[in-house]
């Protein structure tokens, strides 16, 4: 998409090509092969094996025809990604691989994270323009919004949640649409919302508006109340960053709300002062749960602040549900930390979390300033910079940060390599 890229100059078949492939990535990534999930069936409560070596199998072709693609036409513009903040981040994740806890388990969400990665840097890289962007993001997101209509109409068991699913039967008549749960739902659709104004201001009016539409319908009735508060304020807040030309007042707007969640969630369990403060505002001052879960993986970040436990070895390894007490056990059972900051502390200890804030905080903050500043590409600057603050909020009260190939991370991904690579390039038209 760059002008410095060739891509445009290949063969009728190549682009069609990387058109299908682009297409690929993001619908593999965010349908999965578990869609209309049967949440009735014991067989949902069960580790699949089988369905992880698909996921790998896939992204890794995947990632090999990004690859092919992105060295034949595009290999000058990995050298924008050797920044020193994320050189430093991909070394110390090198470290904590070989002090991980549970090596084998680090290995595959290394090799995961490679794969997972590489498709995603060739999103942006992919489409032969601006125009050809939103083509291709407009196909992916009706498809997934027409399944999910599709089967609350004439599949509501498999798209609606019921009293008789096994998991949580609380949930019965929140939306999840092709999804396994409404928090996947409600944090997949927030990014289509974001993905049908981008569409809508490249000047598709039709299916913009269509996107937009029906996926801020199905957020708010999702019942994904984290999604939907943090997708109007992303939308709010967005709009009032992208006419803000003062960095200060722009960085208040923009790391605000990231601040407050972190503060009054993760800040209440380790000061008293700010816990009461947040017992006395109108909010539930334990975040749906999540101060338990909180409460008890700080102490465990602690036993390990500098190389952490590693990817993937501390949530559902044996060690955990194994332990041997009642705590351990019950927290054996949580898939994360609900916290992407605090998960990150868990996996690749301190320096972990600063090496990140670095490469996926400062840096696309600098990068969307100077995009700003020029001027150009309003439409698909503010997409990326919706989408990243999106994710760095949610990250406060769930966690998908190198998260294998869950759908919000593969969207992060997605903007932070478009923010590098707009911040460096001209697009083409």
């Amino acid at each position: 998409m760059t002008d410095m890229s060739a891509s445009s100059m290949g063969g009728l078949d190549e682009i069609d090509g990387r058109g299908i492939l682009f297409c690929v990535i993001l619908l593999v990534g965010w349908i999965t092969f578990s869609p209309f999930a049967d949440l009735a069936s014991p067989e949902t409560l069960e580790l699949a094996e089988g369905r992880d070596f698909q996921i790998y199998a896939a992204f890794g072709l995947m990632a090999a025809g990004s690859f092919f693609y992105i060295w034949r036409t595009d290999r000058q513009a990995l050298a924008a990604l050797a920044t020193p903040a994320n050189i430093a981040l991909a070394g110390w994740i090198g470290v904590t691989l070989v002090t991980s806890h549970e090596i084998s388990n680090s290995l595959k969400r290394v090799a995961m994270l490679g794969c997972v990665g590489t498709c995603c840097l060739s999103l942006f890289l992919l489409p032969r323009g601006r125009d050809d962007l939103a083509k291709l993001l407009s196909i992916v997101a009706l498809i997934i919004v027409g399944l999910s209509y599709f089967g609350l109409v004439f599949l509501p068991n498999y798209t609606i949640h019921q009293a008789t699913d096994i998991g949580e039967p609380q949930l019965a008549g929140d939306w999840r649409g092709i999804f396994a749960h409404k928090n996947v739902a409600s944090a997949v659709f927030s990014m289509l919302t974001f993905i049908g104004i981008f569409v809508l201001r490249a000047g598709r009016t039709v299916e913009g508006s269509t996107i937009f539409i029906l996926s801020l319908v199905f957020v708010l009735c999702s019942g994904g109340k984290s999604s939907t508060a943090i997708c109007l304020t992303t939308i709010t807040l967005s709009l009032l960053a992208e006419r803000t030309r003062n960095v200060v007042l722009w960085s208040i707007i923009v790391f605000s709300p990231l601040a407050l969640l972190n503060f009054f969630g993760i800040g209440a369990i380790l000061s008293p002062q700010l816990g009461a403060i947040a017992a006395a505002l109108p909010l539930d001052a334990t975040f749906t749960g999540r101060t338990d879960i909180w409460t008890f993986a700080i102490p465990k970040a602690a036993e390990t602040p500098i190389f952490g436990h590693g990817l993937g070895a501390f949530w559902a390894t044996a060690a955990l549900r194994f332990g041997g007490d009642d705590t351990t056990i019950w927290a054996g059972n949580a898939a994360h930390a609900h916290n992407g900051y605090l998960d990150t502390v868990l996996a690749m200890g301190l320096p972990g979390l600063a090496f990140t804030f670095a490469a996926l905080i400062v840096q696309p903050a600098r990068d969307l300033r100077r995009v700003c500043a020029r001027g150009d590409e309003p439409a698909m600057s503010l997409l990326f910079l919706q989408i990243w603050m999106f994710g760095l909020y949610l990250n406060s009260l769930e966690s998908f940060l190198f998260e294998r190939a869950n759908p919000s991370w593969i969207a992060m991904l997605f903007a932070f390599f478009g923010i590098r690579f707009l911040a460096e390039f001209r697009i083409r038209a």
